[in-house]
C-alpha cells in the first residue's frame, strides 16, 4: 500500500503510469528554537493544531535559499497546516495538491544542503537534476533511513483520493514508510525530489528542478 509520510499511511493502487493513493492529512506546530543544521531525511517534528494535539513527523529534504533566507525544502502535505516545526522555525507555505512541495524557516541559518546517510557520514548536495529511467537513485527519511533503488518512470502522477492529485512525479522501486515524506531524492551529489508518497514498492517524489524554479532558490 501507498502513503503519504507524516505518519498515517494508507493505501493504493498502482498502475505504473498512474497511481491511486489514499493518505491522511499534513501536520503542524511546536515552538521553534535554533538547533544545528538539518540534514536531508532527518526527522521532522510538529503537532496537529486539532483535537489532541497529534504528534506528526516528517523528513527533511533539501537546505535552500530564497533571496537570502534559509529555508528546509520538504514535502507541501508536511506544510500545510502552516505552523511551526520543533528546534526548526516556522512553516512559510505550502503547494498541495497538484505539486507536493512547502518551506519551513530555518532559523538555525547555518550548513550546507547535505543528505544525512544514516552511517555517521553526511553527502552535500550541489546541483539539481533529473534522473534516467533505470539509473540507481537512493533516499533518505527518518523512518526507512537511506535506501537505494531505480527509477520506474517521470511524469507520473498519484491519486490521493478526495479529488488530491500530484502529477509529474518521479517513480522509483524504493520502499518508503510513515515519516519518510518530504525527504530527498539523490545520486552523489546530485538532488532530484522530495518524497510525495509510496509503500513498501514504489515511491512518487516531487521533482527539485521545478520547486527550485518556482522559488527563485537555490541550494545553500
Amino acid at each position: 500500500m501507498f502513503a503519504r509520510s507524516g505518519r498515517r499511511l494508507v493505501g493504493v493502487l498502482l498502475s505504473l503510469a498512474t497511481a491511486t493513493l489514499l493518505a491522511g492529512p499534513a501536520a503542524s506546530a511546536a515552538s521553534p528554537e535554533p538547533q544545528s543544521t538539518v540534514n536531508g531525511g532527518d526527522a521532522m517534528y510538529t503537532v496537529s493544531p486539532g483535537p489532541g494535539r497529534e504528534p506528526y513527523y516528517c523528513s527533511a529534504g533539501f537546505a535552500i535559499v530564497v533571496k537570502s533566507v534559509r529555508y528546509i525544502l520538504t514535502a507541501g502535505h508536511c506544510t500545510e497546516h502552516g505552523l511551526d516545526w520543533k528546534d526548526i522555525g516556522p512553516n512559510e507555505d505550502s503547494h498541495f495538491p497538484v505539486t507536493d512541495y512547502g518551506r519551513i524557516r530555518d532559523v538555525s541559518g547555518s550548513g550546507n544542503a547535505r543528505v544525512d546517510l544514516y552511517n555517521g557520514n553526511t553527502q552535500r548536495i550541489l546541483r539539481a537534476g533529473t534522473p534516467r529511467v533505470g539509473q540507481v537513485v537512493c533516499k533518505s527519511g527518518m523512518s526507512t533511513k537511506k535506501t537505494c533503488g531505480k527509477v520506474l518512470g517521470l511524469n507520473q502522477t498519484v491519486n490521493y483520493g478526495g479529488g488530491k492529485q500530484v502529477v509529474g512525479t518521479i517513480a522509483t522501486d524504493i520502499p518508503i514508510e510513515s515519516g519518510d515524506s518530504g525527504g530527498p531524492l539523490f545520486s552523489g551529489a546530485t538532488g532530484y525530489g522530495v518524497l510525495s508518497g509510496g509503500n513498501s514498492r514504489v515511491s512518487f517524489y516531487q521533482p527539485l528542478p521545478a520547486v527550485l524554479a518556482a522559488y527563485g532558490a537555490r541550494l545553500a
